[in-house]
């Protein structure tokens, strides 16, 4: 049975005092969702991992299948919009089934897009979403500047009816799979104390004159393209391109990443899920000193403290999810899942590892590959010192924490 907290969707079903209720059961609506989205991974994502590493080019079809099952949830105000809650679940099965990381992100920058504020421009890049026809690469650390997203160098001057970009960003996922860049530049000059109210948020054609994407090999990489950064070199782009309102763009990109955290925790937390799964399947039948290792209380302990430990972080995962869609402040209890999930996850995953032993720790093995896409989640996104900052001003309030 699946534990799980309920969204507005159905219902307010976290009262003012913060005090949950508990479902036993996915609704109808989750159930398909979740159901064909799982069906699909394992008939068509999980046979095909092996050739997607072999070619190391991304997958372009796993976008127009994906746009059939899921992808049209995270956008409001239509027939198919799903609440947080919802989305979650999504994003913990894309982690079981290792969807490739330009779709999980593409999926969550994309609640952006409805965010632009021309009306031709915004259906332009909706409709290319819709039919799965759109990569987006989030672009918002640079060279000299990492958690700090409000001290940015990278502009955007006004020329007539157009922006002239010029800067870098770095350490972004996509850069030379994406269709589109969606950047935070500078549109107006603020002294440091206020240095965030200068921000936007523009949207960048890949393929634009002046826009020069650049490969970077993480621990994690899989396809060409998927992590690096992008040299933006006199960047003609029209001004009908900026999401929401030029100098506000900042707040914007707070509100969006405070939820993807714990999208990204429940990512990390299905890889985790996965691993450990595979971990207890193969104690109970690899055999040292005549008997399964299960038996030995060395591994099937560490086992059961895994999964206790990811079952409490999923419970304050959807907690968060639940604050969201009831419109309550979830600032802490996102912070908590992004480094405590996370963390708790990429352990899950190395204890899976030691159970398998030199199985497990070898290029071939999928275990292998899931520990390295789990380190780098505990940096993207906010590292684990910024989230342990937004609580303890949570908690102790600007004046009294660091």
């Amino acid at each position: 049975m699946h534990l799980f907290i309920r969204g507005n969707r159905h219902g307010q079903e976290i009262e003012e005092d913060g005090t949950m209720k508990i479902d036993g059961e996915l609704s109808d609506e989750q159930k398909i969702i979740t159901g064909m989205l799982e069906d699909y991974c394992r008939k068509n994502v999980a046979p095909a991992y092996d050739g997607w590493i072999r070619d190391r080019v991304f997958p372009r079809k796993l976008m127009k299948d994906l746009s059939e099952l899921v992808l049209g949830t995270v956008l409001p105000s239509t027939d198919h919009s799903a609440d947080e809650v919802t989305l979650g679940l999504i994003s913990e099965l894309m982690g079981k089934y290792e969807i490739p990381v330009p779709a999980f992100l593409t999926m969550h920058f994309a609640k952006l897009l409805p965010l632009i504020t021309d009306r031709d421009t915004r259906e332009k890049y909706l409709e290319k979403y819709r039919k799965g026809e759109l990569v987006i690469c989030g672009g918002f650390t640079e060279p000299g500047q990492g958690s700090d997203s409000a001290s940015i160098s990278t502009t955007a001057m006004r020329n007539g009816d157009r922006y002239e970009v010029n800067g870098e960003k770095s350490f972004v996922s996509s850069p030379g799979i994406a269709d589109v860049h969606i950047l935070s530049v500078r549109t107006s000059q603020q002294d440091w104390s206020h240095r965030h109210r200068g921000i936007s948020l523009l949207t960048v054609d890949a393929g634009e004159k002046g826009v020069e994407p650049y490969e970077m090999e993480s621990m994690a990489s899989v396809f060409r393209g998927d992590f690096g950064g992008i040299r933006l070199n006199n960047v003609s782009v029209p001004r009908e391109n900026i999401i929401g309102t030029e100098n506000g763009g900042f707040q914007t990109l707070m509100k969006i990443l405070n939820t993807q955290r714990v999208h990204v925790g429940l990512y990390t937390i299905g890889l985790a899920e996965i691993s450990l799964s595979e971990a207890i399947e193969y104690a109970k039948t690899r055999k040292t000193f005549g008997q399964p290792i299960s038996k030995h209380q060395a591994v099937a302990f560490r086992l059961a403290e895994d999964w206790s430990r990811l079952e409490a972080v999923k419970l304050l995962a959807y907690k968060a999810l639940a604050l969201q869609d009831n419109g309550m402040d979830n600032s802490a209890e996102c912070a908590a899942v992004k480094w405590h999930g996370c963390e708790v996850a990429f352990e899950a995953v190395s204890h899976a590892m030691q159970t398998f032993g030199a199985a497990g720790y070898v290029r071939t093995s999928a275990i292998e590959r899931r520990f390295r896409g789990a380190r780098g989640f505990l940096i993207g996104d906010g590292t684990p010192d910024i989230q342990k900052l937004i609580i303890s001003r949570k908690l102790f309030g600007r004046e009294y924490s660091p």
